[in-house]
């Protein structure tokens, strides 16, 4: 099963239900009326913060970064069933938004977790959410929810101290023994700085496909604006084995080397460079193996993508991922997007899908 370990978090879960303790009732109000009048739009605050300025070096560093009220329960129950050597781990949970709603649901599961960690920290950024990752809601950088994205990314890198780190996204589930393989991976060979698992894109609708979210890609590489432009990515097939090297992926579920990471941002402007809007992560990702480090994808870990919308929750996984490609169109000064690649000998298909995505309505 795709999602078997995704199931076993949701053991009370029927076929088309999610658990009425997972979604509090007051998630029909996920932004609270008083958050923008908290505090000043761009002033970020520690609600948590137990480091002891000796020991921030040591250990492994846990990045969980949270957007959305309506996961936080869902992720901590799949974060809870991780096998983590905890006393090892700084844990940093960083909320991007000024959303009251998820400031409270963050410190009801985070505040537990304080004696069970190395250290902890919440850091709520307190930035006013953004446009979409579509259309012109992403002209101006500043203005796009790319701008929060990248503002995020920026003061994560500051905040890890120790030599590798860990990342989630709250939309991301785990299987239990993703931290452990992903690291086996990273400590073989010090030139790798970075291992991810596989997950997928998501969508409103369970029977649409979805592409990987690791990438083999073409880059113009001029020392210029277009330095990062991407004339060609193309996600890998869901039927690959094994680890295998990759240009470009996500930061969805990922081991990293932190000399690495940065690296990544050492002459990479997204606004100088006119970042692609849909692939801004693959780009900080492929200034990685431009310096010289292997970007590695593990086929063994898959992890389920969430998309909550239109009142229910649906995962996706291996089974709705095809094969896709982006192409950059100069005569139209603008991409073709999420194109199958479809085999010449493709038998017709009743459905692009080899099953729909795994959906519970609230």
């Amino acid at each position: 099963m795709v999602l078997k370990g995704f199931k076993k978090i949701f053991t009370r879960c029927c076929s088309h239900k999610l658990p009425d303790d997972l979604i509090s009732p007051e998630a029909d109000s996920l932004i609270s009326p008083e958050a923008d009048s908290l505090i000043p739009p761009n002033k970020g605050e520690f609600l948590i913060n137990n480091t002891i300025k000796a020991e921030e070096n040591e250990g492994i560093t846990f990045v969980c970064t949270f957007s959305r009220a309506l996961l936080v329960p869902i992720f901590f129950k799949a974060f809870n069933q991780m096998d983590l050597p905890k006393k090892d781990i700084h844990l940093l949970v960083y909320d991007n938004t000024q959303d009251f709603f998820l400031k409270t649901k963050l410190l009801a599961e985070v505040e537990p977790l304080v004696p069970l960690f190395k250290s902890v920290r919440l850091f709520k950024s307190n930035l006013k959410g953004q446009g979409s990752i579509s259309g012109s809601g992403n002209e101006i950088f500043e203005e796009s929810v790319l701008f929060n994205i990248w503002s995020m990314w920026l003061k994560i890198k500051d905040m890890i101290f120790t030599k590798t780190f860990f990342q989630l996204e709250d939309d991301t589930i785990a299987p239990p023994d993703a931290f452990t393989k992903l690291f086996f991976e990273l400590e073989k060979d010090e030139n790798i700085g970075l291992v991810t698992g596989i997950e997928t894109g998501r969508n409103p609708y369970p029977w649409v496909p979805v592409r990987l979210g690791v990438h083999y890609m073409k880059v113009i590489n001029k020392d210029d604006v277009d330095k990062f432009k991407i004339l060609e990515r193309q996600s890998l097939h869901p039927d690959t084995k094994g680890v295998v090297e990759v240009d470009g992926t996500g930061v969805y579920c990922m081991a990293v080397r932190t000399k690495a990471w940065l690296d990544g941002f050492d002459g990479f402007d997204p606004v100088k460079h006119r970042c692609m809007f849909f692939a801004m992560d693959n780009t900080l990702v492929w200034n990685m193996k431009l310096k010289g480090w292997k970007i590695l994808a593990d086929f063994s870990i898959w992890c389920s993508h969430l998309q909550a919308s239109a009142g229910r929750i649906v995962a996706f996984s291996k089974d709705q991922a095809l094969e896709m490609g982006d192409v950059w169109l100069s005569d139209y000064n603008s991409y073709a997007q999420g194109v199958e690649k479809v085999p010449l000998n493709q038998k017709a298909r009743s459905t692009r899908v080899r099953t729909n995505a795994l959906t519970w309505e609230m």
